[in-house]
């Protein structure tokens, strides 16, 4: 089995670093999810080089889709410690490196820098490294399934619990479930969905999508919360298509109202919120606020009903919906069409937004609404003034 999910021409010694953190996956898959990707991994290592170390003071610090674009421990408050710990991870993506090799190098960088962490050596270190690989891993497999001849001919994924003894009872629920490759399921439950989570993902083929079809879509609701049933804390995201995209957030400074944008956003796609809730997504400044007739600081706010209503036609993510607004604001331009109609309109990444804006005057004071976030042309832009 493992020979089928690392091929024979991996980088030298990723199958045996993978082993220490993949042994309890069932010996062998079924013959008809057989993966047919044959394919070096070096979408995995790409996957580590291209985060940004940051300093953090606690898990919380980074959270969700922003652990694809930043590199963390929780607790290294400085960046020549976190570089050392993200080095050795590479190591063992690209040379096998053990659990016990990790515990060298993790032993040597905190005499090193002097660093005091809390909880158990065993415990913190069997964290760090599997955590990580197993991240590592999932985004490269990602992009490695999401090739378009790829897509084509295995357009189904299987979710795989790892086999684990005392299992998470939703994870094994899921276990031998076929979602389509475009399901919305996987921004969530993509595995790793937890610490010491080793569920997998295999491809499904068209044949045996045509003769059976897909499961039903799992309901993730919690009732009080936004998180997803059966995903911890901070794994509430797909690490490889976080990674892929360029809205994510990351690498710089992630807020706390960002990530709460994103869940919102996937909460109220999964049906969770009625309409009129909202999520403030930015704040308008001095001058926006002087020509939309509102106070300075007034929030933007993403309501429900137009999420809903974008819901059919719309390929923004949530991601998106937490990074775009605010970006907008900040770099791009408030313009007005010749309706009459304000937005925020501005090239991001090689790509031109229009967030469309609405005032709405209630209980005595103006509101702001953005009312769209959608993709246009520097064409369009022009006309509006």
């Amino acid at each position: 089995m493992i020979s089928r999910l690392f091929p024979e021409n991996a980088p030298r010694g990723f199958e045996r670093a993978s082993k220490s953190i993949l042994s309890s996956i069932r010996p062998a898959l079924m013959t008809e999810t057989t993966d047919p990707l044959q394919l070096p991994f070096q979408e995995a290592i790409d996957f580590l080089r291209q985060k940004v170390g940051v300093p953090t003071r606690s898990w919380r610090d980074v959270f969700d889709a922003a652990h694809s674009k930043m590199f963390m421990v929780a607790g290294a408050q400085t960046e020549a410690l976190v570089a050392d710990f993200q080095g050795a991870i590479e190591r063992a993506l690209k040379d096998g490196t053990t659990l016990e090799d990790f515990r060298k190098d993790f032993d040597a960088t905190v005499k090193t820098h002097g660093w005091s962490y809390h909880g158990d050596r065993g415990w913190r270190t069997r964290v760090i490294f599997e955590t990580n690989l197993r991240t590592a891993y999932a985004a490269g497999r990602f992009a490695q399934l999401n090739s378009p001849e790829i897509r084509e001919a295995f357009p189904g994924w299987r979710y795989n619990h790892s086999g684990n003894k005392h299992p998470r009872r939703d994870h094994l629920a899921w276990d031998g479930k076929v979602w389509a490759a475009d399901d919305p399921v996987w921004q969530s439950i993509y595995p790793p969905n937890g610490f010491g989570c080793g569920c997998f993902v295999t491809p499904v083929p068209a044949a045996l999508v045509e003769a059976k079809g897909f499961d039903s879509t799992p309901d993730l609701d919690q009732l009080g919360t936004d998180q997803p049933r059966g995903v911890d804390p901070s794994f509430d995201y797909n690490p490889g298509a976080a990674w892929l995209s360029r809205t994510a957030p990351g690498p710089k400074a992630v807020t706390a109202s960002q990530t709460q944008v994103a869940k919102f956003v996937r909460a109220v796609q999964r049906g969770k919120w009625p309409d009129g809730t909202w999520q403030p997504v930015a704040t308008a400044g001095k001058a926006d606020a002087e020509k939309l007739g509102v106070k300075a600081g007034t929030e933007v706010r993403l309501s429900s009903d137009t999420i809903r209503s974008h819901a059919k036609h719309d390929r923004i993510t949530p991601d998106a919906y937490a990074v775009l607004p605010n970006w907008l604001r900040k770099n791009g331009r408030l313009a007005q069409g010749g309706n009459g109609r304000w937005a925020y309109v501005g090239e991001h990444d090689g790509a031109n937004y229009h967030a469309g804006l609405k005032v709405v005057k209630k209980d005595g004071r103006e509101e702001i609404y953005l009312t769209s976030l959608r993709r246009t042309t520097a064409r369009k832009m022009k006309k509006l003034t």
